[in-house]
């Protein structure tokens, strides 16, 4: 099999980008936010100018990062019932944040976020990248009559992934059980109708 090296030349640079941002994702977890583009590189076995013409700042890098991140664990196609799709997001979403890189990455990114602006942005359109396809989930559901119509999506779906977001801080990620549980508790209020059976 070719080396990225040997690889045609989009082909090459596709595979040379997505070796940088998974090292940037276990420095994150490993060292914090305090890493370098030097540790990057070194990591993703290339030379840190590479590093430095794609992603000018540790924020855009970062960010780069986050999106390759979520696209590879939340990324859900939805199904013909929007409650079960809505479980389904929340198990996803607790196993990203229970996984040896979830937990961590989430809490370097909040610490760092505090000190730097532009981070702070990364991290917004981070989780708002994932509230969008949560919403769209919620809003499926009311109309197909299942979830009530005159809920507020956006605060449905905080109410059930901040305490996931929470317990991953604190380093107490929740199990599907616990994520099921959780937004049993959410929904009870959301129903329409009580439904006739636990998704």
């Amino acid at each position: 099999m070719p080396t990225p090296e040997e690889q045609p030349g989009h082909r090459r640079g596709a595979v040379v980008e997505a070796r940088v941002l998974d090292a940037v994702s276990e420095v994150l977890g490993e060292i914090g936010y305090g890493f370098t583009f030097e540790e990057v590189a070194q990591r993703a076995r290339v030379h840190k100018t590479t590093v430095y013409r794609h992603w000018s700042t540790k924020p855009r890098l970062v960010a780069a990062a986050l999106e390759r991140f979520a696209e590879q664990t939340i990324d859900l196609s939805l199904s013909d019932d929007p409650v079960a799709d809505l479980f389904e997001l929340s198990r996803r979403v607790a196993r990203t944040l229970g996984s040896p890189a979830g937990g961590t990455t989430i809490r370097a990114l909040l610490a760092a976020a505090a000190d730097d602006p532009e981070l702070l942005e990364t991290a917004e359109r981070f989780l708002t990248r994932r509230y969008d396809h949560a919403v769209a989930v919620i809003r499926a559901g009311q109309r197909t009559g299942q979830l009530r119509g005159d809920l507020d999506p956006v605060l449905t779906w905080q109410s059930i992934v901040n305490p996931l977001h929470m317990r991953a801080i604190l380093g107490h990620p929740a199990d599907d059980a616990t994520a099921v549980a959780m937004i049993e508790q959410v929904l009870a209020g959301a129903y329409a109708a009580a439904p006739t059976q636990n998704s």
